[in-house]
């Protein structure tokens, strides 16, 4: 890409730099810092392993969710609802788009 700009330069042609806003920049948005590494999820900067207690909010208005982390695959979780035992599953690219917003909680 240097190389292209560096030749546009020489020949004289305008160089048009990509403008990103703010919500665009991945350093700025905390929530697109979303991977799995040996068994873990690294999410808003803190580590969540099985056995984590979590509340999970939909940004679409569906209903909050506690419960425990029960497996964490190589692209999903799994989350097994406190209530009725029920599991969901959630994608990282879910999280990466703001979809669902988790946090820890205290027993």
């Amino acid at each position: 890409m240097d190389d292209l700009r560096v030749m546009l330069k020489v020949s004289g042609k305008p160089v048009a730099k990509k403008q990103m806003s703010p919500s665009q920049n991945p350093m700025l948005d905390s929530s697109s810092d979303v991977r799995i590494e040996d068994g873990r999820l690294w999410y808003d900067k803190k580590w969540y392993q099985r056995n984590s207690m979590v509340q999970v909010d939909n940004k679409e208005g569906g209903p909050r969710i506690f419960g425990t982390i029960t497996n964490i695959g190589n692209q999903e979780i799994w989350i097994k609802r406190s209530g009725d035992n029920t599991k969901l599953r959630i994608y990282i690219s879910q999280f990466q788009k703001g979809k669902y917003v988790m946090k820890k909680r205290t027993t």
